[in-house]
């Protein structure tokens, strides 16, 4: 069935603006979707997919075909097998260790370095980059790792009905933190 449809849509040729194949349990995408580049909208949810197929894996070829709407949930495109990493202890920087003494007394309001910062304008805007850690709540400058945390979207999105969980970008400021994580937060590594 799923064949069909696609035959029918390279038919169509550039006309081809909407590809739906909805549960038609595909184990991969199909390949010739580069040969479409009027496609807007392609739904392949609910399939067995696993990855993003070779012809379409790099980006740019993704990006040639101006999708507007890209539809792949309940789709196993996340491996869902954690990776384990081996740590070694953690060397800041001269400049991380102090951007990170002088962002958490700012943000006690310490009044010596409440005043003080007035007169150091570099240091402001070195400290202006920080970001706070989603584990401690302290600031810190070098992000250390990017983690994502998938949580239930917002009532008022519009979105697909069977979207039930979205992923959030959360940044940790060390691996100290890293361990003390909750089990929906998970660090992205390039394997």
């Amino acid at each position: 069935m799923a064949e069909q449809l696609l035959v029918r849509a390279l038919k169509g040729g550039k006309s081809t603006k909407i590809i739906t194949l909805n549960g038609k349990k595909m184990t991969k995408m199909p390949s010739t979707l580069g040969k479409l580049p009027g496609l807007k909208t392609l739904d392949l949810q609910n399939n067995l997919i696993p990855k993003v197929c070779p012809e379409m894996s790099t980006l740019t070829q993704f990006q040639n075909l101006k999708l507007k709407e890209f539809y792949c949930e309940e789709n196993p495109l996340f491996q869902k097998q954690p990776v384990t990493a081996v740590q070694l202890e953690e060397v800041w920087s001269l400049q991380e260790i102090t951007s990170r003494f002088i962002m958490n007394e700012l943000a006690d309001q310490n009044p010596f370095l409440m005043e003080a910062i007035e007169w150091y304008p570099q240091v402001r805007d070195t400290i202006s980059k920080g970001r706070k850690c989603a584990i401690c709540g302290k600031s810190f400058l070098t992000i250390w790792i990017d983690c994502v945390e998938f949580v239930p979207p917002s009532k008022n999105w519009k979105i697909s009905r069977n979207l039930q969980l979205v992923p959030l970008r959360m940044l940790i400021c060390s691996y100290k933190c890293f361990k003390q994580r909750g089990p929906n937060l998970f660090g992205i590594a390039r394997v």
